[in-house]
């Protein structure tokens, strides 16, 4: 490359999924098999929801879409992405089904919610012949009731609903009551319902009543999957690499792969100003951004939580050990469970199965470490500039 523009190839928008998807195959793969329990056996419910977990930036909502995006010419499949506030309201839950199912009015008309039924009776109208009685105040109920009532429906002959709750760390008692609808199964659409959340959404899940799950957290990618992740990514945006190039950006994202959606974006700027990304000089301008980038994405994850400077002396107690787990026991007695609590919620640390916690990001507890530092100096009346 001569970095003229003549031969410099046009950079790409992305377009659908992130390109440089890579990896999580198994994953992908009982996502597939799932799905054809829900179109062929129509028994959606009998492995219960499908959860994935992990730390943040780690993947979970990304795979989840881009299996939502392999579907995308299947006919026999629709599919409806969501946050739990959308499970808060049975009618506007059926709604956003019907309307995925390109039959939000036959829906609603199904469901009692057209503009003729109004008071007591809607969202249920012609349910009671079929043999239920509705509790109003129960709104579980009224979404199985639903759901029951357009079964039968020819929408779903043949075909099958993704459903996808993102944040699933966030439900609440009125969203579980339609989660606990679906992963029963016993409504008789056939729809798979697909988690994805922290690393202590089970434990929220679990809380709510929600038992049989099949729940998977995600990990770091191999490092071959992040190379892949590296060339697909680059080349779909028209940047050339080598395989030595690609082999430095995937060691600096940690098999991360937020970090490697930075250095994909840090390596598509260079090539725009340089026409290049392979030289000693570019790879090192590369690393710069895509360091800087991190520590942005690490400053916006502490900004979120309140009151960060009272988990420091959890930090500074990890740091003293040179350990990099802890019992929860152990943080709580350092820096109290509301403290520990927020740090959980906003991915600072996670909660481990064997009742410990973590740093849950990698490269985060050095991270920490150092503004913890920087604390410690500046509470102490010293001046310090960071490099």
């Amino acid at each position: 490359m001569d970095g003229t523009s003549s031969t410099r190839p046009k950079l790409r928008g992305e377009r659908g999924p992130p390109p440089y998807f890579a990896g999580r195959d198994a994953e992908l793969g009982l996502m597939r098999q799932r799905l054809e329990i829900a179109l062929h056996e129509h028994d959606p419910g009998a492995e219960g929801v499908l959860l994935f977990t992990g730390v943040p930036g780690v993947g979970k909502t990304r795979l989840a879409k881009h299996f939502v995006h392999q579907q995308a010419d299947n006919t026999n499949v629709k599919t409806l992405v969501v946050g739990t506030g959308a499970l808060a309201s049975p009618e506007g839950l059926i709604r956003l089904i019907g309307r995925a199912m390109d039959a939000e009015d036959r829906f609603a008309k199904a469901a009692g919610m057209d503009d003729k039924v109004s008071g007591a009776r809607a969202g249920v109208a012609g349910l009671v012949s079929g043999g239920f009685t509705l509790d109003p105040h129960r709104p579980a109920l009224k979404f199985f009731h639903m759901l029951h009532a357009t079964k039968d429906l020819a929408i779903w002959r043949k075909r099958a609903l993704v459903l996808v709750v993102d944040e699933v760390q966030n439900t609440d008692a009125q969203a579980a009551d339609q989660l606990l609808t679906l992963h029963k199964g016993e409504h008789g659409c056939p729809i798979l319902t697909i988690a994805a959340g922290l690393q202590h959404s089970k434990s929220v899940l679990s809380l709510h009543g929600i038992s049989r799950m099949s729940h998977h957290e995600l990990g770091l990618l191999s490092h071959e999957e992040t190379v892949a992740a590296i060339y697909r990514g680059l080349s779909n945006l028209g940047v050339e690499v080598t395989e030595d190039t690609a082999g430095i950006l995937a060691d600096a994202s940690m098999r991360f792969p937020q970090h490697v959606h930075v250095h994909i974006e840090a390596a598509c700027k260079v090539y725009e100003e340089r026409g290049e990304i392979d030289s000693p000089d570019a790879i090192a301008y590369v690393l710069k951004i895509g360091r800087e980038a991190r520590e942005r994405y690490y400053m916006g994850r502490m900004a979120a939580m309140n009151r960060v400077d009272e988990l420091f002396p959890l930090v500074e107690y990890i740091e003293s050990r040179d350990v990099e787990i802890v019992t929860k026991a152990t943080a709580v007695s350092i820096v109290g469970n509301e403290v520990m609590d927020a740090a959980i919620q906003h991915g600072l640390m996670t909660s481990r199965e064997d009742n410990a916690v973590s740093f849950g990001i990698p490269s985060f507890r050095n991270y920490m470490i150092r503004r913890a530092a920087e604390y410690r100096e500046i509470d102490r009346g010293q001046v310090i500039v960071s490099k």
